[in-house]
């Protein structure tokens, strides 16, 4: 009798534990003729890579064709091929500190981007699975999840993680806004449709402006006191 009731309490902490995780849709194109502002989500935000004529510039928002419709333009092509890592990072919306460049939302899904580059798949992540999980998001509660979506080129799979891309500013990197589902998730492996990430907008790949080393520094401080040697 004790072993079935400390069998049948892990199955209630199992239980507990599977209900207090929600799940969401990882894709940048869904439902793109549903109605925005209603469950489960409208998003058409496709990725594109770097401007080759201003290879620095870090730029989010939809275009015209996007949903939401939105003004951005952008100078790279869509964003294609297993090179490029896509990775989805979440947090309950209530302990999300920071902005887009740098906060606490947490890896919880990866991908690659897919190979064409022609109708829907256009700038497109590949899907995955399994959704992920978010685990500090309650399904059906007044809980809310923020997101981000981050992408970086992989360098033939020699780039894995977001602190190697951080280390190193030849890295193509490239991520959106930090955005909130506007309604309750959905639990994992429910019947039904999960939900989207209505919110996501278009972003670009840039590559960071590196920082001056110490010996153009030394350079530069050479030339002023030589410029202001011959002022005397």
């Amino acid at each position: 009798m004790k072993k079935i009731l400390l069998i049948g309490a892990a199955l209630m902490l199992l239980a507990r534990a599977a209900f207090s995780q929600s799940e969401i849709v990882f894709d940048n194109l869904a439902n793109a003729s549903g109605t925005q502002g209603e469950f489960p989500g409208v998003i058409r935000a496709p990725i594109f890579n770097v401007d080759p004529n201003n290879r620095n510039a870090n730029k989010q928002g939809n275009t015209a064709a996007g949903l939401p419709m939105g003004t951005a333009t952008y100078g790279g092509a869509v964003l294609a091929g297993t090179g490029f890592t896509a990775t989805l990072w979440a947090l309950n919306s209530a302990n999300v500190t920071g902005n887009a460049d740098a906060n606490n939302l947490a890896l919880v899904g990866t991908t690659l981007m897919r190979t064409s580059t022609t109708g829907t798949s256009a700038g497109r992540v590949m899907g995955s699975a399994v959704n992920p999980l978010i685990p500090d998001v309650r399904p059906g509660t007044t809980d809310r999840g923020s997101f981000q979506v981050r992408v970086w080129d992989n360098k033939g799979g020699t780039i894995t993680t977001w602190s190697q891309v951080m280390a190193d500013n030849s890295v193509a990197r490239g991520y959106s806004t930090v955005f909130t589902v506007p309604w309750a998730l959905t639990q994992p492996g429910a019947l039904g449709t999960p939900s989207n990430l209505e919110g996501l907008q278009s972003f670009q790949l840039f590559i960071p402006v590196p920082e001056p080393s110490v010996i153009a520094l030394g350079v530069l401080g050479a030339g002023c006191l030589f410029l202001l040697r011959r002022r005397k």
